[in-house]
């Protein structure tokens, strides 16, 4: 065996250029530890067309206002430990009702505290964006929160000058419960939705809620556009990258 200076002395030292980044939208994102859904999403939509570094928070699963208030300690820490030394075009944060509880532009400040510049989403703030982009001034939501974490919403909603003709409600009491919500249960409570009065748009809110990939016969079945949490998020942070997605097969808001 060479002995490390002998080694160092015969080892064949090679040349280098560097490639560069690769020519897609890098989206930076922290997820909730509780999610069991987002990746699976993201992955159907980013295509060649972006690329998803992520990172987890703690959370409790609990779904009560002052459980996802506290995800808020978590996220800078993060956002900064998303692929060390790759700059990101755009961060995004993955929990609806988090984000509405701590606010848009809390979420904003918390992640990007250690890369300032850098322009921010998460599914709220996306969704908020989706119904302008569809001109959509009532909003009935699809919603697997219970009724403190609702009422917020509904707040929001108001606050933005939509109006919000119904809620409906699953009530469950945990984040990871929501993943197990079956299509036949999101599609019979679009249609009782839709039954109690005229909406522009559906929201189905929630990145945990598997809904991305029955949109489009969600909305056959309803007749109008039906954003979720996941669709919103990767629509608003490819706009703010400057890069209009157009993607068939979920929905109208990623159909161009």
């Amino acid at each position: 065996m060479l002995s490390q200076s002998d080694y160092e002395a015969s080892e064949l030292f090679l040349d280098h250029s560097k490639a560069p980044r690769p020519d897609k939208v890098h989206i930076g994102l922290v997820q909730l530890s509780t999610d069991h859904s987002i990746e699976r999403d993201l992955n159907m939509l980013v295509g060649s067309s972006a690329m998803v570094f992520s990172n987890r928070v703690y959370y409790s699963s609990s779904m009560t206002k002052e459980a996802l208030a506290e995800i808020s300690r978590g996220i800078t820490q993060s956002a900064e430990l998303i692929a060390t030394g790759l700059p990101m075009d755009v961060m995004a944060f993955g929990c609806t009702s988090a984000s509405i509880v701590i606010g848009n532009d809390k979420i904003r400040e918390l992640l990007t505290a250690n890369n300032p510049g850098i322009p921010a989403t998460n599914p709220w703030a996306g969704a908020l964006a989706a119904f302008k982009h569809l001109k959509a001034k009532r909003v009935s939501i699809f919603s697997p929160y219970p009724t403190e974490v609702n009422y917020p919403l509904y707040q929001q909603l108001e606050a933005e000058g939509l109006e919000v003709p119904t809620i409906g409600a699953l009530r469950i009491e945990k984040d990871t419960d929501i993943t197990t919500v079956s299509f036949d249960s999101m599609l019979e409570g679009a249609r009782r939705i839709l039954a109690q009065a005229p909406t522009d748009a559906l929201f189905m809110s929630c990145t945990n809620l598997r809904a991305l990939e029955h949109i489009e016969e969600i909305e056959a079945e309803i007749g109008v556009p039906v954003v979720t949490s996941t669709q919103a998020m990767f629509w608003h942070a490819m706009t703010l990258a400057g890069k209009q997605p157009e993607i068939k097969g979920f929905g109208q808001l990623l159909a161009g």
